[in-house]
This record gives structure tokens, C-alpha cells and sequence, in this order.
């Protein structure tokens, strides 16, 4: 009786051995819950040094005109080309900043430009001649959109694949911070205390940037260029297989990778992590369309290739009419309110249109990673265009402000869930030169848009230049229609 016991007491030894063999699996699930947070160190110091550096740039951009004419009695036009040619040289930055970082690394590009920040805005005090004044403004536009492309490629690139929507509306909000606070502290300082003070603050603006670059940690494209440098090949790809946001050698090797994988996952009994990375990447997947393969189609394998991301260009382009509208609120805004008695509220417009965006821009996020483009998007479409028509009749302050709340909600979330739909399928080695597209087509609008409207303004007037503009809204809506439109 004692040996049967025995037997059944002893015979379960083997079967509870492989028992705790099932543990082990839940426990790689435990990186990615760790790699869904958002509001980490490097996040929060990218979106400050985001902040800082748009608040120089528009401090000084909304007096620049002004001091031109008042200090050094430039003619009208050329003035205002004080004012433009920053843009031109954020331009040119856009096109080379993707060749800087691949050479250089992303926070070196990022500190070196951020350094040269602070050295032109000192710059200012000189005040020797107008030709300097305008080598200065373009410099400095250079180096503002440099350091603006590298920001935005550092922060995109670490913010988790479903949480894109929401983690560049936070970054964003860092552009409308800056937006609102440069343009109200340009103004009040130089009318109050005089262009030095404001140089001052400016100069002192751009160098909290510096301790903040520091503090980030070597994004993953840094550290595998560096193992590459090194010649240690083994090393980076080890960095590859442990860190997300890391690069790859190129498009090919992606795609024989990505095919390895899948034939392995194939040929495994239990489904493997990566498919179940997979199926969540896909479900959060911005739909490709025939346009968008139309234009990597014509870009593909040109010299543009090197500093166009193709598929970026279509929603790029959507956002930028947008921006060629929101020029003329930039530009125009300050004298037809002052036709119309409204300068009162002008003032006020941008932090009523910031406050917009802050209340909005979490939500609309949020709403983005979890239900697509379309819920987000075709409404914040419709409230530019309802903005524009607002600010066009305006007869009060009440509806000016109205109209900056409608503009700041629909202006807000056209750009930073055009962003996202830019970055979210873009590949970790192109996302830098993605960025830079996107920026590209939105100081494209913005920089064309005042010469344009200056020639046409007058013949048919404020009021139905904002109806025109409207028009541009809503052109830009159809236009969205297309390039979100799903394929089955």
C-alpha cells in the first residue's frame, strides 16, 4: 500500500517542472508597458528647449520691421525683408539639417545650434550696418530651424508609436506657448524699455535651451552611429534589438530583416512578440493612398529623395495652405483691427488663440491615436474656415476673440496631428528628413503668404481676404479628403 503512495506522490515531481517554464513569457511584456510612457526627462527638456527658442524667434519677429525703420531708416520694403529673410534661412536649414545630424548626431547638431542661438541674438547689440543686420537674421534663421528639425526629430522619435497623436499635441503646445508669450513680450519690452532690454531677454530666452540639450540623453540614432564609427557592428545591433528608436543601415535591410522575422514567427508554435508589435502597429496604421505611391513614385531614386521624405508631402501640403492663411493673421491682422477700432483686443488675439489651443489640444490627441484622422481633423478643418469668416465680419472685440478661439482650436490641431500622421509610419532612419519636410511646406506657406497677400489686399480689401482665405480652408479640407482617404 506504502509503494503506490509513494508512486503517486512521486510521479507529480516531474509534471510541476515544466510548470513554472510559462513565467518567463509575460515578462518581456513588461518594456513595452514601460515604453508606452510619455512625460519622461528627455521629453519634458525636448519640449522646453522647443519653447525657448520659438519664443526668441517671435519676440524678435514681431519688432524686427520696426526696428529696421526706426534704427537704421530703412526703406519699407526692405524692412520688411529683415523680417522675411529669417524665414528663408529656416528654409535652407530644413533641406540640410537631415545631412547635419547624419554626420554630426542629432544632440551635438542640436547643441551646436542652440550655442550659435544665443551668439546671434547678442549679435543685435552691434548694430553697425543694415547689410549685417540681414546676414544676422538670416544666420539666425538657420540656426533656429536647425535646432527646430532636430528637436522635433529627437522628441517624435521617443514619444511611443500609440501615443503619436497625443505626445506631439503636448510637444506642439511648446510652439503655441512660444507664439503667444514672444509676440506679447516683443512688443511690450521694445515699447516699453527699449530694443536692448529686449535683446536682452531674447539672448537670455535662448540660453535656458543650452542646460536643457545637455541634460537629454544620446538618442538610440546617436548611439548606433557611434558603434558604427567604431567599427563595431555587433554593438549597434544589439543597441538595435533593445532600443525602438533606433536606426537601421537602410530600407533594404529593414526589409530583410522584417522578412526574417516574419518567417520565423511562421515557423514558432506560440505567437512572437514581434507579430504581437505588429498587429498593434497595424491597427494604429495612417492609411497609404494611391497619391501618396503617385509622389514616392516621382521622387523616388532622384537627387530630391536625400532631402524629401515622399510620403510626407501630400499631408505636408495640406498643412502648409493652412499656414498660408494663418499669414495673413500674422501679417494683416493688426491694421484691419485698427481700421475697424479693434486694436484693443488685436493685442490679446494670440493669447485668446494659445488659450484655444491648450484647452483643445489634449483632448484632440488623445481622440487622434484612438479613433484615426478623420473624427479629429475634418471638424478642426471646418473651424478654420468658420474662423476666418468670423474674423472677416468682425464687429466687435467679442467677436475678434471669438474668432481667435475657433482659428486657435482648428490651426492647432490641423498642424500637430498633421505631424503625426507625418511621423507616425515614417522609418527611424528617414524620420529626421520627415520632419524637415513637414516644416519645409509650413514656412513655405508661411513665407509666401504675406507677398502674396500684400498684392492682392489692396484691390479687394481686409474683410474679403479673410472670405478668400476661408476658401483656402476649405480646399485644404478636400484636399485632406484625398490624401486620408483608405484603400481597401
Amino acid at each position: 500500500m506504502s509503494d503506490p503512495l509513494q508512486q503517486s506522490q512521486d510521479s507529480p515531481e516531474p509534471e510541476l517542472a515544466p510548470a513554472p517554464e510559462p513565467d518567463p513569457e509575460p515578462k518581456p511584456e513588461t518594456p513595452k508597458r514601460r515604453g508606452a510612457k510619455l512625460w519622461t526627462r528627455d521629453f519634458v527638456m525636448g519640449t522646453i528647449v522647443n519653447f525657448v527658442l520659438c519664443a526668441n524667434y517671435f519676440m524678435l519677429m514681431v519688432v524686427m520691421t520696426s526696428y529696421a525703420l526706426n534704427v537704421y531708416h530703412a526703406p519699407a520694403s526692405v524692412a520688411a525683408f529683415c523680417a522675411s529673410i529669417f524665414i528663408i534661412g529656416t528654409l535652407v536649414a530644413r533641406f540640410t539639417t537631415a545631412t547635419l545630424m547624419a554626420r554630426f548626431g542629432q544632440k551635438r547638431t542640436l547643441a551646436i545650434g542652440a550655442a550659435t542661438e544665443i551668439a546671434l541674438t547678442a549679435m543685435y547689440f552691434l548694430g553697425a550696418s543694415l547689410p549685417l543686420l540681414l546676414t544676422v537674421r538670416f544666420l539666425h534663421g538657420f540656426s533656429y530651424g536647425t535646432c527646430s528639425t532636430a528637436t522635433a526629430t529627437i522628441v517624435t522619435a521617443m514619444v511611443p508609436p500609440e501615443r503619436k497623436g497625443e505626445g506631439i499635441g503636448y510637444y506642439m503646445l511648446s510652439v503655441t506657448l512660444g507664439a503667444a508669450m514672444g509676440p506679447f513680450a516683443g512688443i511690450y519690452l521694445s515699447n516699453n524699455f527699449g530694443y536692448e532690454v529686449l535683446f536682452t531677454v531674447a539672448m537670455i530666452t535662448a540660453a535656458i535651451s543650452v542646460p536643457c540639450v545637455l541634460a537629454l540623453r544620446r538618442p538610440a540614432a546617436d548611439r548606433a552611429q557611434a558603434a558604427r564609427d567604431a567599427g563595431a557592428p555587433v554593438a549597434a545591433h544589439a543597441a538595435c534589438a533593445t532600443d525602438a528608436a533606433c536606426l537601421s543601415e537602410s530600407f533594404e535591410q529593414r526589409a530583410e530583416e522584417a522578412a526574417l522575422a516574419d518567417v520565423a514567427a511562421e515557423e514558432s508554435d506560440a505567437p512572437a512578440e514581434r507579430s504581437r508589435e505588429e498587429q498593434a502597429a497595424a491597427s494604429l496604421r495612417v492609411p497609404s493612398t494611391r497619391l501618396e505611391r503617385r509622389v514616392t513614385n516621382k521622387v523616388q531614386g532622384s537627387w530630391a529623395e536625400r532631402f524629401i521624405e515622399a510620403p510626407v508631402l501630400p499631408i505636408s501640403l495640406v498643412a502648409g495652405l493652412i499656414f498660408f492663411g494663418y499669414s495673413a493673421l500674422l501679417t494683416f491682422l493688426t491694421p484691419y483691427a485698427f481700421e475697424l477700432g479693434l486694436s484693443r483686443a488685436a493685442s490679446v488675439f494670440f493669447v485668446a488663440y494659445a488659450l484655444s489651443m491648450f484647452i483643445t489640444r489634449p483632448f484632440t490627441g488623445v481622440a487622434f491615436d484612438r479613433y484615426g484622422p478623420h473624427p479629429v481633423m475634418v471638424p478642426a478643418f471646418i473651424a478654420y474656415c468658420a474662423g476666418m469668416v468670423v474674423v472677416a465680419f468682425m464687429a466687435n472685440d467679442w467677436a475678434l476673440l471669438g474668432g481667435a478661439m475657433i482659428l486657435g482650436f482648428g490651426v492647432g490641431t490641423i498642424q500637430s496631428c498633421g505631424l503625426a500622421m507625418a511621423v507616425r509610419e515614417t522609418p527611424d532612419d528617414r524620420l529626421s528628413v520627415a520632419n524637415a519636410t513637414f516644416y519645409i511646406l509650413l514656412d513655405v506657406g508661411v513665407g509666401i503668404g504675406p507677398l502674396f497677400l500684400g498684392l492682392i489686399e489692396p484691390a479687394i480689401g481686409y474683410s474679403n481676404m479673410y472670405l478668400l482665405m476661408a476658401g483656402v480652408g476649405a480646399l485644404a479640407l478636400a484636399l485632406f479628403l484625398v490624401v486620408a482617404k483608405t484603400e481597401l
